[in-house]
């Protein structure tokens, strides 16, 4: 219980505002992906499959991005990544599966109003999945507390997003192949930024 009151306490906290050191960011995202090179590989070619096809992602890219923060988060902890831990994010297909297909449909709904509020509702559930994953929240809270965390700096969360998405574009022009290092790059990143804001227990 005291955890779970001390991530509410810290989105709360965020939400009144912060700032992020996004060189921070970018360099411990690479450090946790330096700390196991093959593991992030090997799960990111299933990643590139997953992702490269909308139905298997809407399907199935929950599951993947939360195995993703698992790794990142064992990584930070300099803890190993056995075979399992690949996987791990499909122990909670149900909740994910439910967690994606709400996003994508209010962010379509968004995207179908001028656009921008699409952008805006894809921007703000930014950490979505991860509550759903170290917090055990249910889709609905999941994202409520996405947005309200990334609300305390949008805009810093946003060029996130943007140079992120630059760096796997880069990632895709180099034969294709660049994307099993930006891919995994880009969610250790993005767990960096979570825990910096939010925090994350021990799970």
């Amino acid at each position: 219980m005291e955890v779970v009151i001390n991530m509410e306490q810290r989105v709360e906290e965020a939400s009144s505002g912060y700032r992020l050191c996004i060189e921070n960011l970018l360099q411990v995202g690479f450090d946790l992906l330096r700390k196991a090179p093959a593991e992030f590989i090997i799960f990111s070619i299933l990643g590139a499959i997953v992702f490269s096809n909308p139905i298997t992602a809407l399907l199935l890219g929950g599951p993947v991005m939360a195995s993703y923060f698992h790794m990142a988060h064992l990584a930070s902890r300099n803890e190993p990544i056995e075979f399992s831990d690949l996987v791990k994010g499909f122990i909670k297909t149900a909740t994910l599966l439910k967690l994606n297909l709400l996003i994508f449909l209010v962010v379509l709904l968004g995207l179908a109003m001028l656009f921008i509020p699409g952008i805006y509702f894809a921007v703000s559930y930014t950490f979505a999945h991860m509550f759903a994953w170290f917090y055990n929240k249910d889709p609905g809270e999941a994202i409520r507390l996405s947005r309200k965390a990334v609300s305390g700096n949008f805009w810093q969360i946003l060029l996130l997003f943007l140079i992120l998405a630059g760096i796997n574009l880069l990632g895709l022009m180099v034969l294709g192949i660049g994307i099993l290092l930006t891919m995994p790059f880009s969610f250790c990143v993005v767990y960096a930024a979570f825990d910096d804001i939010v925090g994350i227990s021990n799970h």
